[in-house]
């Protein structure tokens, strides 16, 4: 499915047609966990707070006025549900390498994963000092594949700031993990 047919699911729901919106959720359920998790590194929370998206999306939806693509709508309100669930739960952290790294092969031996879960967790700790804005852009550009432009639409940032942001966030994880230059 492409951007496309999600207009066409949308102007479905938007005449009447429950199954439309059934469709998004099966096309988009995924994505939106694994944001949602890599926020709030918590999987039961992270189901529930899936759930809650698209509950406010189905609500919504009759009012999206189409100015950004559904996926952008989504993850937006994804990403509002997260900050409004962090500041709840007086969450500091934002993102865990863990739950976002590519699972070691077998083929590893064990000196080589230790080295790598070593790494993994340099990276999860650099990741977890950036402020939350960079992490936030961070993740988004680096492990979503957003654009700067999907981003700004997302957080209402400028996309300006948010290269800004992203840049900053690189600079700063280069600095902390300079030792593996």
């Amino acid at each position: 499915m492409n951007r496309d047919s999600d207009w066409v699911l949308v102007k479905s729901f938007k005449d009447g047609d429950q199954k439309a919106f059934n469709q998004l959720i099966c096309k988009y359920k995924k994505e939106v966990f694994r944001l949602i998790l890599k926020m709030i590194r918590n999987t039961e929370d992270s189901k529930d707070l899936s759930q809650e998206v698209f509950v406010k999306a189905y609500r919504k939806l009759k009012d999206f006025r189409e100015e950004s693509s559904f996926k952008t709508w989504l993850f937006r309100i994804a990403i509002n549900s997260c900050i409004n669930h962090n500041r709840k739960k007086k969450l500091r952290s934002f993102v865990s390498f863990f739950e976002i790294a590519k699972p070691l092969t077998s083929k590893d031996s064990p000196l080589k994963e230790m080295e790598k879960s070593k790494i993994q967790k340099d990276i999860d700790q650099a990741i977890l000092k950036l402020p939350e804005k960079q992490r936030q852009v961070f993740v988004l550009r680096h492990y979503q594949n957003l654009s700067h432009s999907q981003i700004a639409e997302i957080t209402g940032k400028t996309e300006g700031a948010v290269k800004s942001n992203y840049f900053q966030a690189v600079k700063k994880l280069k600095k902390y993990l300079s030792e593996y230059r």
